[in-house]
């Protein structure tokens, strides 16, 4: 031990009573970053927690399974498009085309929705089933903060989910065209319309999901609640949405609310077409319900675009609550 951790010699003296001893102890000198760098740590957490990263394999296997699992749809549709492109031409590329990137997402909401039930658990049920919480919300983090860094970090994996294989399908579309500048000038705004419709596929999903992770412990009770509130208002409003009075009760459907989202980004809106559609289908017109997505939306664009913000804004609202309860 050094002269400096030796104790002093006891006297008489009563001010020789109490004891420093030396042991190593320094006094942080570095930056004190704040709530900015707690925020930071949490959405990293984030990230890593949803794609397994730095954990066994067992915990990678579920999220990169259902990722590869849609690029593959985004490979097979590209392979679809060339095939058309190289058997019937313009024809047979149009096909698939004006509708593919559009049609990816129609095609694998209920993918998505179940990833986002089955991962996003693992960012907010083990903070509270554990007991942890608390030691997030040590100041400065509060629990907005921990909320809103949880909520960034899934939807940057439900972001990336949802345009990697956009990214994979266009880029697959432009090499097996035989001009391949030449359709990337002629589709350029597919880039934007599919980007934008990610995201904002994801948010919503996102926002949902993380409701249904907050409110439950337990990984099985989030997921089965959020595939509860995706399955049961579809199942309700399907038949009723064939009625053209009825409608408005598709705002009820979060799947319907993401397709016309989807649909009015990549074709707009245009309710009368959809509706005199729908009028035919009740009369014994076209069989196909889907063909409404090809002539627009059911909603005028306010009226959908409110619907999508009550979806988005509510359930953050009621999470937001929550939390601040729980917290105080």
């Amino acid at each position: 031990m050094s002269d400096s951790a030796k104790p002093a010699p006891t006297s008489g003296d009563p001010k020789a009573a109490g004891v420093v001893f030396d042991i190593g102890y320094q006094r942080y000198a570095g930056p004190r970053e704040g709530r900015d760098r707690a925020r930071r740590a949490v959405y990293r957490d984030g990230i890593r927690k949803a794609l397994g990263l730095g954990r066994g394999v067992r915990t990678k296997l579920l999220p990169w399974g259902f990722i590869s699992l849609m690029v593959v749809i985004g490979v097979i549709m590209a392979v679809l498009a060339g095939a058309g492109q190289r058997a019937l031409g313009d024809a047979g590329a149009n096909l698939f085309v004006n509708a593919s990137h559009r049609v990816y997402y129609a095609l694998t909401i209920t993918i998505f929705f179940v990833f986002a039930a089955l991962v996003a658990p693992r960012l907010l049920c083990p903070d509270r089933r554990n007991g942890t919480l608390h030691l997030y919300l040590v100041r400065p983090l509060t629990s907005t903060d921990y909320l809103a860094a949880r909520w960034a970090a899934f939807l940057t994996v439900m972001v990336v989910v949802a345009w990697l294989p956009q990214v994979v399908l266009l880029t697959g579309r432009v090499l097996g065209h035989p001009a391949p500048l030449s359709y990337l000038g002629d589709n350029w705004e597919d880039i934007p319309r599919f980007l934008l419709s990610g995201l904002a596929t994801g948010a919503l999903v996102t926002t949902v999901a993380m409701l249904a992770a907050g409110l439950a412990k337990r990984h099985g009770y989030a997921s089965v609640l959020l595939i509860a509130v995706y399955l049961i208002p579809r199942a309700v409003t399907a038949p009723l949405i064939l009625i053209p009075d009825l409608q408005w009760v598709a705002v009820f459907d979060l799947s319907q609310i993401l397709g016309e989202m989807n649909t009015l980004i990549f074709d707009g809106s245009n309710p009368e077409a959809a509706r005199s559609l729908l009028t035919q289908l009740a009369e014994g017109g076209p069989e196909d319900v889907e063909l409404v997505g090809l002539v627009g939306t059911r909603f005028t664009r306010t009226f959908l675009l409110s619907a999508y913000l009550v979806w988005l804004l509510v359930p953050a609202a009621i999470l937001w609550r929550y939390y601040r309860r729980l917290t105080l």
